[in-house]
């Protein structure tokens, strides 16, 4: 089991996908409906990336490393059909999306992964996980954190980008302390 200052992995995890699920949402913060179907070209709009690494959360931890049902049917995820591993590009263009209802979702989906790191130790590190309907073969539960918590930051990157083609700001600001001006 790993320490790192007292925390067990999991603990750390616990706090890593709380920092991404913050950054994810003040970048999504001034997000309005114009700005999340804005059609940037190739990449999928920011409805669509944000519809993917929110329900991508749900799969990953709910059905895969938690072996739960997903928030999405327990609740309204603001979407008919949920988006497809890959082709979510020409998903977000076609599927009615209510960002609103969405956002809620992502909220539920958030809490679900924090309850279920809550409710582990670090002992479900090392448990097989089957991905093979992703190629990847049996992987430990430490992938399937990984894969959730680089997809959430990859596509919140993507966010910001279509942001700034939009003439926005991408990631939020940060107040910068005084001590490290000088």
């Amino acid at each position: 089991m790993m320490k790192d200052n007292n925390r067990t992995t999991i603990e750390v995890f616990r706090f890593m996908f709380g920092q991404v699920h913050e950054y994810i949402e003040a970048t999504m913060a001034d997000v309005t409906e114009t700005v999340a179907r804005y059609e940037p070209g190739r990449p999928a709009s920011i409805l669509g990336q944000y519809a993917h690494l929110v329900s991508s959360e749900d799969w990953l931890i709910n059905i895969k490393a938690g072996n739960n049902t997903p928030v999405m049917a327990q609740t309204n995820p603001g979407f008919q059909n949920p988006p497809p591993p890959v082709g979510w590009d020409e998903w977000a263009r076609t599927e009615a999306v209510d960002l609103v209802a969405l956002r809620a979702y992502a909220q539920e989906v958030y809490a679900a992964t924090d309850a279920y790191l809550a409710s582990v130790d670090d002992s479900c590190l090392n448990d097989p996980v089957d991905m093979s309907e992703m190629g990847f073969g049996m992987v430990p539960t430490t992938a399937i954190f990984m894969l959730a918590l680089s997809n959430g930051c990859l596509h919140c990157g993507e966010i910001s980008a279509i942001k700034g083609f939009q003439g926005l700001p991408g990631y939020p600001a940060v107040a910068v302390p005084e001590a490290a001006r000088r």
